[in-house]
């Protein structure tokens, strides 16, 4: 069985951490003489640290830069797809009943 520490450092894996378990997007993101930060891509990105001789069940493959490449570039279109100004948000409009309110007693 596969332990963290065979993570390299800014490589992409998938990998699946339990037996059963979902297959990951991961990213090694930081390293010390012990432990690895884990950057988890998925609808939401997370961060958590591994020791280098916990376990994994499973390092599926090391992604390339290319494969990481097409990856980005399938959601990269969605943040250009939001336009702010479009649907009214406007960082500079200030609220007139924020002057108004008073403390809560």
């Amino acid at each position: 069985m596969a332990t963290y520490e065979n993570l390299e450092l800014d490589h992409y894996y998938l990998i699946r951490e339990t037996e059963g378990g979902e297959i990951t997007l991961t990213q090694v993101v930081l390293e010390t003489a012990k432990s690895l930060l884990l950057l988890y891509i998925d609808e939401v990105e997370t961060t958590a640290w591994k020791k280098k001789d916990d376990f994994v069940f499973e390092i599926v493959e090391e992604l390339t830069q290319e494969q990481v490449d097409e990856y980005e570039d399938l959601f990269e279109d969605d943040d250009e797809d939001w336009n702010f100004d479009e649907i009214g948000f406007d960082d500079d409009e200030e609220d007139e009943d924020d002057e108004e309110d008073e403390p809560i007693k």
